[in-house]
């Protein structure tokens, strides 16, 4: 799979996380609400956060699959 390839995976793989993430989001905010009404309401703050968990998820995933 050539360089293409691959960002083009990276990019449908980021999409339907994506997708995820927004209805686990829809799912979890009126818990947030209840429980940390502040952090609720700093949207980026959870997005940067869950990305930053996601893409640390993936380099490990790909980290052990590319070992020899």
């Amino acid at each position: 799979m050539g360089r293409t390839g691959i960002m083009v995976a990276f990019a449908v793989i980021g999409f339907f996380l994506g997708i995820g993430l927004y209805a686990l989001g829809r799912w979890l905010y009126p818990y947030l609400l209840l429980y940390l009404p502040m952090l609720a309401q700093a949207d980026w703050l959870i997005a940067g956060v869950i990305g930053a968990v996601i893409t640390l998820i993936l380099l490990v995933v790909w980290s052990y699959t590319s070992k020899d």
